[in-house]
């Protein structure tokens, strides 16, 4: 059995206040990596977190009851929706997606008050296109102050990079400086968490647990959040396509409003949008020309992206069809870019019918009458293989 207990938020001393919970690992095999999970903020902002509900530690205790093949015991109160969506409809949805999860038995002592405080309209801040574009329609485009975001949030809870890596946190940091950057030029506050979440996570099935990461920090804040966005990146159409390589795309429309309660609405926001049109949404804000990043090498400065990663080519890609190469050269390195533009826009066309961010590249280059190379461009072998004739 897992038991979470003895809940407290407390200040640990260095202007940081901390939400805590034990977890103890009962009667089963399996060692507990760690004997107490906690969320970190600045103290100047500590009441915003929620000290009458376990639920931010719910979400990850399920996760290790379900991976563990026991059952969750929590010494307290929680959401009532979110206590039953947790046991009725999340198993289910989380075992057909990872067979390394079982469904496992949740039991609490009672529920928390459902009054909701929150006063935040939030969202992320990553500064990646979904991330950007999501800012752009729901704050500089949204003028109702009920749905118009007025903070922003950037979480530390292991999506940033293996936590064994020396350069982890010097890249967290750099990402949080970047974030810190846009909140203070939209004069909009931004809350930045740490958390130990990523101890509990399995190298087999960490990015699960990852994922789940995210909304413990988000629910651990519902005394300040009232509604929150979060980007997606997939459009309506591909969500009943066969693209699902995590559990966002496998699941996100329909498992993130189980994981609300009574208190802080989530919204899965940018479904509306293909990615080439978030692209085109935010082409012309300087926001987004000073700060989008989208590259998937990490660097411990990360201030710019690389050229000719996947997704900084497909975005430039989006970019050079949209006539807006230029404007975003502060920020990608262009000539690697062109270096390898070419290729690129072959390997596009070559699997157009295979990849939903190709094929949207070649309708967005059809839509602007923008020339992609032809057959005397290149020789092709068998059906993927491309070779550029460069001479």
């Amino acid at each position: 059995m897992i038991e979470i207990s003895n809940l407290r938020r407390y200040a640990t001393g260095g202007g940081v206040v901390r939400l805590e919970a034990t977890v103890k690992f009962t009667d089963m095999t399996a060692q507990a990596p760690a004997d107490k999970l906690w969320f970190d903020l600045d103290a100047r902002v500590g009441g915003m977190f929620v000290d009458d509900t376990y639920d931010p530690f719910m979400l990850i205790g399920l996760y290790l009851a379900m991976y563990n093949h026991t059952d969750l015991t929590i010494r307290g109160n929680v959401s009532k929706k979110l206590y039953k969506n947790l046991s009725w409809y999340v198993p289910k949805i989380l075992c057909d997606f990872s067979d390394k999860l079982s469904p496992a038995k949740i039991s609490v002592e009672g529920f928390a008050p459902t009054a909701a405080h929150g006063r935040l309209i939030g969202t992320g801040i990553s500064c990646g296109v979904d991330s950007l574009s999501t800012l752009y329609d729901r704050f500089v485009k949204e003028d109702d102050p009920d749905y118009k975001v007025n903070a922003l949030f950037l979480f530390n809870c292991g999506s940033h990079g293996d936590f064994g890596a020396s350069h982890t946190q010097k890249v967290f940091r750099s990402r949080a400086e970047r974030a810190r950057a846009v909140a203070d030029e939209l004069n909009l506050p931004l809350i930045v968490m740490d958390s130990n979440i990523h101890l509990f996570r399995h190298e087999d099935d960490k990015a699960t647990l990852l994922y789940l990461a995210f909304y413990s920090c988000l629910l651990s804040l519902q005394n300040a959040i009232r509604r929150y966005y979060v980007p997606s990146s997939r459009e309506y159409s591909e969500i009943k396509g066969p693209w699902h390589y995590d559990l966002a795309g496998f699941a996100d429309s329909y498992l993130v409003p189980l994981m609300q309660t009574e208190r802080t609405e989530l919204i899965i926001d940018g479904c509306q949008h293909r990615r080439v049109d978030k692209t085109k949404n935010i082409a012309d804000w300087n926001i987004a020309q000073k700060y989008l990043n989208v590259c998937l090498l990490q660097k411990e400065t990360d201030s710019t992206n690389c050229g000719k990663c996947s997704k900084c080519l497909r975005t430039l890609l989006a970019l050079e069809i949209l006539g807006k190469l230029d404007d975003f050269a502060n920020v990608f390195d262009i000539e690697a870019y062109k270096k390898a533009s070419l290729n690129y826009k072959v390997q596009t066309l070559a699997n157009v019918d295979s990849e939903v961010f190709f094929r949207e590249n070649v309708d967005l280059a059809t839509e602007f009458n923008f020339p992609m190379p032809t057959r005397k461009d290149c020789y092709v072998l068998g059906s993927n293989v491309v070779v550029v004739n460069d001479k």
